[in-house]
């Protein structure tokens, strides 16, 4: 099993606050509620998009769960944040976020190619009763590949012999891609893969009435990367590569011409 540690978050800056009650009570005799003042991914126009439905998991500084909190923790914003309430004490709570939400049993978080899903997950944040309000900043775990034909996109995929299931530790923030590997489809022009080193695997491309094999170049992805294939056909029926670039999925930052830029 091969690990790969996701790239450092970021946290962004509050934009708004709630409680899980709505109401602000002020910290007093070593106790306080949770806050959340903004939760946020990685925006693709240089601004942050707002997470308005994930999970966090509290631990303490053992990694056990926190005290009085049953994890995981479902949030959601409507007129304000909602979540189970939260005391925060002298110790310190290590917040964990992640995005969908799921019940997991512990600090693990199983991610799956099938169906093909954007999983985000965050830092660490440490919290205490005087240090109540989290303002957490996720990240993307896989890595998109986005493919054009002639300059179009409408084309569907097929990726063959690939990781399809993992697991996502939350403490560490690495991401095991399990050994078995399957296929994975996508009905759009893009794929969601895990990180890691690639070529080889078949792509199996259809566009208009044609279905065409591709094969991918060796190379190294990296999670929060965007990687773009220009493909042109040939007069003998194939798929010619006539250009890549590697981007991060956000704004800025643009490369061409390698699988893997130097940085």
């Amino acid at each position: 099993m091969k690990a790969y540690k996701l790239m450092a978050l970021f946290l962004l800056p509050a934009a708004l606050w709630g409680c899980s009650d709505g109401r602000d009570a002020l910290p007093q005799d070593g106790k306080a509620k949770l806050l959340i003042e903004n939760c946020s991914s990685e925006g693709t126009d240089g601004e942050p998009t707002p997470v308005r439905d994930f999970g966090m998991v509290l631990l303490d500084e053992q990694d056990g769960g926190y005290a009085g909190v049953p994890n995981p923790l479902h949030v959601t914003y409507g007129d304000g944040w909602t979540f189970p309430e939260v005391t925060l004490t002298e110790k310190v709570c290590r917040l964990f976020a992640f995005s969908p939400f799921r019940d997991i049993p512990g600090k693990e978080l199983p991610v799956s190619l099938n169906p093909q899903t954007d999983y985000l997950a965050s830092g660490e944040t440490r919290l205490d009763w005087q240090n109540r309000s989290a303002d957490i900043g996720m990240g993307h775990l896989l890595c998109l590949l986005e493919f054009t034909v002639d300059g179009s996109g409408a084309c569907s995929l097929l990726a063959e012999g690939i990781p399809t299931e993992g697991t996502y530790d939350l403490t560490t923030g690495e991401l095991s891609a399990d050994p078995l590997k399957g296929d994975v489809s996508s009905a759009s022009n893009t794929l969601l893969l895990f990180p890691g080193s690639t070529g080889g695997n078949r792509i199996v491309i259809s566009f208009g009435e044609r279905t065409y094999d591709w094969y991918l170049p060796a190379g190294t992805f990296e999670p929060g990367k965007r990687y773009g294939y220009a493909l042109s056909p040939s007069k003998e029926g194939t798929l010619i590569l006539s250009g890549v670039s590697v981007r991060p999925w956000v704004s800025g930052g643009d490369y061409t011409g390698s699988i893997k830029p130097n940085e």
